[in-house]
């Protein structure tokens, strides 16, 4: 059997399926929502410099993810489709220099394994759709790690100059803190050959200092936006220095806990927990390769340890940093995820050229798609939507048929392949789900239905801030948040959404209305695992909201 060449298909299929989620018409709730109006802000308004919400000054995270997203916006259009390509191209762009680097390292038949596992975890699928700045960070991180062993090796002006950018990038798009990832690895193999005077050669001097230097449209956009500006309230405080927050407070403030964004709820084994269901199918296959990489440590063979450790120290060390700090969010790891991806292609080129000795992993695996397989499939029949039973279904009839005919290699299919075909299983269920159930029931997209071909005014959503930031992403016209009645305008036309509970009380205040539109929809999309189930079968509690055209208030 050509590994090569069953990988390659596997990526291919993989891909078209993780790709077919950006046709949903549909963003997700939460960050994804305020990252999208973020960025709308810069495109309507040519405005490069600063990062606005709602109308008001924002500091949280750096420019980089809202200038890439603003120019898909300024090329495309404001849509869901324009938000999640160019995250869908840098998970693509992270999965390219995963291959260049394990090609370095191993080869071909490895980097090609590698790429396959990368693009079939689930957290990196999800994460290409979410959007969210480690979806960025992914690509930028993989690239700058392969050009810094090139420069490493040989010191080249090319390597040097995409080296620095990529890791400017990944600063402005994450902060400081991302040079730690980028150099852990590289830091940790010097280590390891006793090579102690590059971490001062000038060579090495030399990047570091081009590396911050690209970073100065960040410095300068904060600059001009805060630390001009003492007046301005950030935080609830005035002579907020947008400067300090991006070197510190944004990254190691969380980290110690003593910058403006606290949290103290960590768990130093919550990452541990995290990686078991992010990382599937290919947790198992980690340990495993972890194990052997352990066992094979004192072997002869000095380069070879040197890469492995050069993949633990920028996986290890970061997840380490992670896990003690007390500011915990799942989506942290994704980053880390390419160089166990790396790991796991090595050790399964190196499984399957033994004919698969291993009978503990080929059960588990087994047991892991099979698992996958029928989550997927009773997930389907619970929900009990259609289309979702019919393409989940399909789905499964087609990893039948692949099982049988691939049955003369069943321990390669069951470690490589029937796990790939699981967790495509599982995330084609959550996203058509969540992409049908929203489409039919979220707040925004269906009053950016009801209004459309209505005569364009302002639309003002009472009470339900998340809903005007989304519905400004859908509907042409400027949506405002209000929570309270006096924030309407006095004249004019404008349309008012608005809970029909709430409607009542609100009466008095307003001029003549009439209704353009109801529905019963969903306010919130985010929640527990339990309740987005409800929501897809339908037995979760809806808002009836109502979508009025009013000229005025009294």
């Amino acid at each position: 059997m050509n590994i090569t060449h069953q990988a390659k298909w596997l990526i291919l299929i993989t891909l078209l399926i993780n790709a077919a989620a950006m046709l949903s018409p549909i963003i997700n709730g939460g960050d994804s929502i305020t990252y999208a109006a973020l960025s709308q802000h810069i495109a309507l308004n040519n405005d490069w410099a600063n990062l606005v919400l709602d109308g008001n000054d924002w500091l949280d995270k750096p420019h980089m993810p809202f200038w890439i997203t603003a120019l898909f916006f300024k090329l495309g259009g404001v849509s869901a489709f324009t938000y999640i390509l160019p995250g869908f191209l840098f998970h693509l762009v992270g999965a390219y220099y995963t291959w260049r680097i394990a090609r370095l390292f191993y080869g071909r038949e490895t980097a090609w394994l590698s790429v396959l596992v990368y693009v079939s975890v689930y957290h990196l699928m999800d994460s290409s759709i979410e959007v969210k700045a480690e979806t960025y960070l992914t690509g930028f991180i993989m690239g700058a790690c392969y050009y810094w062993l090139r420069y490493d090796a040989q010191a080249k002006l090319k390597y040097l100059l995409l080296g620095a950018l990529f890791s400017a990038c990944a600063v402005m798009t994450k902060g400081v803190f991302t040079l730690i990832t980028i150099t852990s690895g590289l830091v940790c193999m010097w280590m390891y050959r006793r090579q102690w005077h590059k971490l001062w050669s000038g060579k090495w001097l030399l990047a570091l200092a081009l590396s911050l230097l690209f970073t100065a449209p960040e410095v300068i956009a904060l600059y001009r936006q805060f630390d001009l500006h003492p007046e301005k309230v950030v935080f609830g405080q005035t002579h907020v220095s947008g400067i300090k927050f991006f070197l510190w407070d944004s990254q190691f403030g969380r980290f110690f806990n003593t910058g403006p964004i606290k949290n103290t709820n960590g768990n130093p084994f919550y990452f541990v927990l995290v990686f078991l269901w992010a990382f599937l199918p290919w947790v198992a296959v980690f340990v495993a390769a972890m194990v052997a990489g352990a066992r094979q440590f004192f072997a002869p063979d000095a380069e070879g340890r040197a890469r492995f450790v050069f993949l633990c120290g920028a996986f290890f060390v970061t997840f380490l940093l992670f896990s003690a700090t007390s500011f915990q969010l799942d989506h942290y790891t994704v980053i880390l995820f390419p160089f166990a991806a790396i790991l796991c292609g090595k050790f399964l080129r190196d499984w399957l050229a033994r004919q698969g000795d291993s009978r503990v992993l080929f059960i588990v695996q087994l047991a892991v798609a099979v698992l996958l397989a029928g989550l997927a499939v009773g997930l389907s029949v619970y929900v009990a939507n259609r289309i979702v039973m019919t393409v989940v279904l399909g789905m499964f009839v087609v990893l039948l048929a692949y099982g049988y005919v691939m049955r003369r290699q069943l321990r390669a299919g069951a470690v490589l392949a029937y796990p790939v075909f699981g967790i495509a299983m599982v995330y084609t269920f959550l996203v058509l789900t969540n992409a049908l159930t929203f489409t039919a029931c979220s707040v925004a997209h269906n009053a950016a239905v009801q209004l459309a071909g209505k005569p364009d005014a302002p639309v003002y959503v009472y009470q339900m801030d998340i809903v005007a930031r989304e519905l400004g992403l859908y509907d042409s016209s400027p949506c405002y948040a209000v929570d309270d009645p006096g924030q309407l305008p006095k004249t004019g036309r404008f349309y008012f959404l608005v809970r029909q509970s709430q409607l009542e009380q609100l009466r008095a205040h307003l001029g003549r209305f009439e209704q353009m539109g109801q529905g019963e929809w969903v306010v919130h999309k985010t929640g527990t695992f339990p309740r987005f189930l409800r929501l897809a079968k339908g037995t979760e509690p809806l808002e009836d909201i109502r979508i009025l055209q009013v000229e005025g208030v009294k």
